[in-house]
């Protein structure tokens, strides 16, 4: 239901070169590190008063993630990282700050006319986005523990005495850290796939008791049917003896029939569950 586009900037840090020393201190300062970070909306426009026709316009306006495949929420993601000026001469090399720069675009659906949709539809239509809106900020949610343990990581690489060194070693915990979100991003969507194949399972193995009920109901119906029309051909020929035998049987063709309809709305509204679940 999500994609997530990823652009990392890497550090550009200022100050050229290298500063030697020949005895280094014995224990060297932790780097100071900060964050900021930001996460913004944006919608898509959606129209339709059917579920055929509501999906059609998220196919025709909505998403597409960096693979091609159609999304219906998506979080994009800016990692940067910035330093203060390096003092080169300085022994050991320290850089004055680092700021972890977090930047988050969520883009969700939005219906322009939702006081157009009949009740049952707009009901379906805000648990629907409420969904995507859930999904989508468990991604910020991870990207924002992200940023924390980054800023960690970041506090815990020490001065070294060249700035080479530890641009290197900056360099390294950045990467990780990036990689350890993205490995979250991707478990998380792999538990919530599993967890919406299985409510997708649930409603198909229902869809198909009901439509299994609706074929030996189908099938007296049109026994039923049938006979009916041959008692109405004996009765219209004078058998009036049979008169009471016809209305019997239509009696229970009708009470089959309310069955039949019953089971055939059931099956109708799973049916609708189903699209509804497949996003």
């Amino acid at each position: 239901m999500s994609a997530r586009s990823v652009v990392a900037a890497l550090a550009l840090f200022a100050g050229p070169g290298l500063t030697a020393c020949s005895s280094p201190p014995p224990a060297p300062p932790r780097q100071p590190a900060g964050v900021e970070t930001s996460v913004s909306t944006g919608y898509y426009p959606v129209r339709g008063t059917t579920t055929a026709a509501i999906f059609a316009a998220i196919d025709a306006n909505g998403l597409v993630e960096t693979s091609g495949q159609r999304a219906v929420g998506m979080t994009s993601v800016e990692w940067k990282l910035t330093s203060g000026d390096v003092d080169v001469r300085a022994v050991p090399c320290v850089f004055p700050s680092l700021t972890v720069m977090l930047h988050l675009v969520v883009m969700l659906p939005r219906h322009e006319r939702p006081d157009d949709l009949p009740a049952d539809l707009r009901d379906r239509w805000e648990r629907f986005v409420a969904r995507v809106a859930a999904h989508e900020q468990r991604h910020v949610d991870i990207y924002l523990e992200g940023a924390k343990a980054m800023k960690a990581r970041l506090e815990a690489t020490r001065t070294a005495v060249s700035c080479a060194d530890l641009e290197k070693a900056i360099d390294a915990e950045w990467r990780a850290q990036q990689a350890d979100v993205e490995r979250a991003q991707a478990e998380f969507h792999a538990v919530d796939e599993t967890t919406a194949r299985s409510e997708r399972e649930a409603l198909q193995a229902r869809l198909d008791g009901t439509r299994a009920r609706l074929e030996p109901v189908d099938a007296e119906i049109r026994r039923l049917d049938t006979e009916l029309a041959d008692l109405r051909r004996q009765a219209d020929a004078g058998r009036a003896d049979l008169v009471a035998q016809h209305n019997a049987l239509n009696g229970q063709r009708r009470a089959l029939a309310e069955e039949y309809n019953r089971l055939v709305a059931d099956a109708n509204g799973l049916i609708d569950a189903l699209n509804w679940a497949r996003w």
